[in-house]
C-alpha cells in the first residue's frame, strides 16, 4: 500500500519531469554521423520553414498568429501576427512511423534521450541567445484562436498597442507562444516536438552549431 503524506513539503524537494526521447530525422546518413564526430547539426528558421517547396516539410503560414475575441456588445475584434522572427528552430518528432520517415525523406535519426539537456547544451554555442523553449506542436483546423475564456479576453478588449507599451507584454502572456507551435491538422501524423532558441537579432538563414557536449545524450538510428 502507499501512503501519501497530507502535510505540505517543508525541506527541499529534488523534482523532475520524466522525460521522453524525441528524433531528428535526416535525409542522408552523413549529417547523422558527422553529429557523432563532431557535435555538428544545423539548426533552421521560421522564414526556412515558409519557403520549403515540399508541403510536408514547410509551412508558408510557420509563425503567423490570428487572435480573436469579443466585446461585451459582441463586437468581434482579431489580431492578425507574426511571432517567431528571431528564433532558430529544431523539429523533431516523437514517434517514427513510416508516414513520417517518408515525409521527410529519411534514412537515419538521433534520437535524443534528454530534449532539454540538448536544448541547454546547444544554447551555449548559439550567439546572442537569450532564452529557448520546448514543447509538442498542437494541431487545429484553423490558426485562428478564439478566447474563451473571460479574463483573457477582457484584458485582450483593453489592449492598446499604439499607447500602452504593457499592451505586448500583456497579448504575450494571453497567447504564450502558441503560434510557435500551431500546425494544421493535416501535419497531425508528423508528431512535431519543437526546440526553440530566441536570440537578439532577427534571423533568416539557418546556422550550424557544433555542440559535442550533446553527443552523449543521443543515439543512433538507421532505418
Amino acid at each position: 500500500m502507499i501512503y501519501y503524506s497530507p502535510h505540505s513539503l517543508s525541506n527541499p524537494v529534488d523534482w523532475n519531469v520524466k522525460r521522453e526521447p524525441i528524433y531528428r530525422i535526416f535525409d542522408d546518413v552523413k549529417w547523422m554521423e558527422n553529429f557523432f564526430e563532431t557535435g555538428e547539426i544545423m539548426l533552421s528558421c521560421f522564414d526556412k520553414f515558409k519557403n520549403y517547396e515540399d508541403e510536408m516539410q514547410g509551412d508558408k503560414d510557420e509563425g503567423n498568429g490570428i487572435v480573436g475575441g469579443t466585446d461585451e456588445k459582441g463586437n468581434v475584434s482579431a489580431v492578425i501576427y507574426e511571432s517567431g522572427l528571431n528564433a532558430y528552430v529544431m523539429s523533431t518528432t516523437t514517434e517514427l512511423t513510416d508516414e513520417v520517415k517518408s515525409d521527410f525523406n529519411g534514412k537515419c535519426a538521433i534520437k535524443i534521450n534528454n530534449p532539454t539537456l540538448f536544448g541547454l547544451e546547444l544554447s551555449k554555442k548559439i550567439p546572442f541567445v537569450n532564452s529557448g523553449l520546448e514543447g509538442h506542436c498542437t494541431y487545429a483546423k484553423s490558426r485562428v484562436h478564439f478566447l474563451d475564456n473571460e479574463i483573457e479576453n477582457k484584458i485582450f478588449q483593453n489592449l492598446d498597442f499604439k499607447n500602452d507599451p504593457n499592451s505586448r507584454e500583456l497579448f504575450n502572456q494571453i497567447t504564450l507562444g502558441m503560434e510557435l507551435f500551431l500546425k494544421l491538422e493535416k501535419y497531425k501524423h508528423q508528431r512535431e516536438y519543437r526546440l526553440i532558441w530566441f536570440s537578439k537579432p532577427n534571423i533568416k538563414e539557418s546556422i550550424i552549431v557544433n555542440c559535442p557536449e550533446a553527443i552523449q545524450l543521443c543515439e543512433k538510428i538507421y532505418f
